[in-house]
């Protein structure tokens, strides 16, 4: 039930509120991993299966948001963004490959949960008020 209510409010949503969902679904997933980080063993095989498939699934947002960025239109904005989102995917490789920072995903929630609010307020701007509140 929560799956298909979630789908129709993205499938509704305008576009300046989905990506406002794919931000809080990123952060959302980045806290599952620190939390996982945090909390399970080495020898916690189901833990650590669902910790890297939050870091994939934060990937994948990430990927989403990059590459339906606008470059012609959003000029310098479009251009800064980009560079997060890379510096974003390039450290989330890094942990992938070496091994647990959970320091460095509480710096992503925090530059995501920035973005995140810039967003809003464009939204509120553009649209005059927020569509949903869903976190």
């Amino acid at each position: 039930m929560y799956n298909s209510y979630f789908e129709n409010m993205v499938l509704t949503a305008n576009p300046v509120r989905q990506v406002i969902l794919l931000y809080e679904k990123a952060i959302f997933l980045l806290k599952e991993a620190i939390e996982l980080m945090e909390s399970s063993s080495a020898e916690d095989h189901e833990a650590i299966k669902r910790k890297y498939e939050a870091m994939g699934k934060v990937s994948d947002i990430l990927i989403v948001l990059d590459t339906t960025l606008n470059m012609e239109e959003g000029g310098e904005i479009a251009k800064s963004l980009h560079e997060i989102y890379q510096a974003l995917l390039s450290d989330l490789t890094r942990i992938t490959v070496k091994g647990d920072e959970p320091q460095t995903l509480l710096k992503m929630v925090k530059i995501l949960s920035e973005l995140k609010e810039s967003w809003e307020e464009v939204e509120k701007k553009v649209y005059g008020r927020p569509e949903a509140i869903t976190a």
